[in-house]
C-alpha cells in the first residue's frame, strides 16, 4: 500500500563496473515488493569530491519510487541493498561499490541519530540535483520552499556567492570566527571578500532614531553595495565571492526586533509609516542583491539548526567542525560540489 508520498533516491558508484552495478542496483529496488520505481535517470560522471586522494570519477543517477514504507524503513532498505553489493561505510566520502542516498522523501523533514532527511547536502551537490531534476524537477525542498530545479538553477547562477554570518551577532567569538574563517576561504578559493562595513550613520550619514529602522537601513546600504548587476558584469564567471554577512537573515532579524519605541513626542502613525518604509525599501534593495548560492551559520549549532528548520530562502550549511581551518576546508569542499 503506497504511503501517498514520492521519494527521490541517489545512486553512485565508482568502484568496479560502475554501469553494471548501478544496473543492479536498480533491478533490486524495482524486485522490492514495498516499492514502486517511476522513473530512473540517465548516469552522469562526476569527479570525487572531498575524501582521501586517487578515487576514480563517480557514476551517479536519481530513481524517483512511490514507497509503501515509512522513511526509515526505506532507508534501511537502501542500506541491505548496498550491503549486498559489499558497501563499507568506515570512511567518509570515500571510494565505494554502491551509494544509495534518501535525498527526498515528499517533503517529510526527519533527523534522528537514524535519518536525516531530506539529505543535509542535497542542495550544494550538483552530481545529485542534476540526475533528480531529470526524474522530478518539480520536488520541493522542504527547508527553503524551492523546487529542486530551482536549487539546481542556483548552482548555476554566477558569479557564485557563499555567505557566512554568526548564528548570535552578539556572540563575540562566533563574529571572530566568522572574519576568521572568511579570510582562510578567500585564500583557498582565490576569491573575493564582501565585508558588511560599517553601520549607517557612522560616515556622516545620520541614522534614523530607532534600532529596528536603523538596522533595515544598514540592510539596505550593504545591499546596495552588492547589487547583483554590478557583480556580475565586475566578478569572472567562475570567480567566488565570500561574504561574511547573510541579507535574508538580516531581515529576518530585522522582523524580530522591538518595535514599540517610538519617543513620546512623536506620532504613532509615523513610526509606523517610518518602519514601513525602512522595511520595504531594504526588503526591495535585498531582491535586487547577488543571491548567495549558500549560507554558512557558524556558532551556536542549536540555534543554526533551529533557523533552518524554521524555513530559509537559501540553502544552509551548518559546519560539523568548530575550528577555523575545518570550518574553511568545509566550505571549499562544499563549494566544489556545486560546480561538480
Amino acid at each position: 500500500m503506497s504511503t501517498g508520498s514520492l521519494a527521490i533516491v541517489g545512486l553512485g558508484s565508482n568502484l568496479g563496473d560502475r554501469g553494471a552495478i548501478l544496473d543492479e542496483a536498480l533491478d533490486a529496488l524495482q524486485a522490492e515488493p514495498h516499492v514502486h520505481l517511476h522513473t530512473i535517470s540517465s548516469y552522469y560522471e562526476s569527479p570525487p569530491i572531498g575524501g582521501p586522494s586517487g578515487q576514480g570519477p563517480f557514476l551517479n543517477a536519481a530513481a524517483l519510487l512511490e514507497p509503501a514504507l515509512d522513511p526509515l524503513s526505506l532507508l534501511e532498505l537502501l542500506h541491505r541493498i548496498e550491503a549486498r553489493f559489499g558497501r563499507e561505510r568506515t570512511e567518509r566520502w570515500g571510494s565505494r561499490t554502491l551509494d544509495l542516498d534518501l535525498l527526498l522523501y515528499g517533503e517529510e523533514v526527519r533527523r534522528t541519530p537514524q535519518i536525516i532527511v531530506p539529505h543535509p547536502r542535497l542542495a550544494f551537490r550538483r552530481f545529485a540535483l542534476v540526475p533528480a531534476v531529470e526524474v522530478a524537477p518539480w520536488s520541493i525542498d522542504p527547508h527553503t520552499g524551492l523546487t529542486i530545479n530551482e536549487l539546481l538553477t542556483s548552482l548555476d547562477r554566477r558569479p557564485s556567492l557563499v555567505a557566512l554570518t554568526a548564528v548570535d551577532p552578539a556572540d563575540a567569538a562566533s563574529v571572530e570566527l566568522v572574519a576568521r574563517v572568511q579570510r582562510d576561504v578567500v585564500d583557498r578559493l582565490g576569491a573575493v571578500a564582501l565585508k558588511r562595513g560599517e553601520p549607517a550613520g557612522s560616515s556622516g550619514t545620520v541614522a534614523p532614531a530607532h534600532l529596528c529602522d536603523r538596522h533595515y537601513a544598514e540592510v539596505q546600504a550593504i545591499a546596495r553595495r552588492t547589487d547583483a548587476g554590478e557583480w556580475s558584469r565586475n566578478v569572472p564567471g567562475e570567480d567566488w565571492l565570500v561574504a561574511d554577512f547573510s541579507l535574508d537573515l538580516e531581515l529576518q532579524r530585522g522582523a524580530t526586533m522591538e518595535r514599540n519605541e517610538a519617543a513620546a513626542d512623536d506620532a504613532a502613525w509615523k513610526h509606523v509609516w517610518n518602519l514601513f518604509t525602512y522595511q520595504r525599501a531594504a526588503e526591495a534593495a535585498v531582491a535586487r542583491a547577488l543571491p548567495p548560492t549558500f549560507v554558512v551559520l557558524i556558532g551556536k549549532p542549536a540555534e543554526a539548526a533551529a533557523v533552518r528548520d524554521r524555513g530559509f530562502p537559501r540553502p544552509i550549511l551548518i559546519p560539523d567542525s568548530t575550528d577555523p581551518e575545518g570550518i574553511a576546508a568545509e566550505i571549499v569542499t562544499t563549494c566544489g560540489a556545486t560546480r561538480s
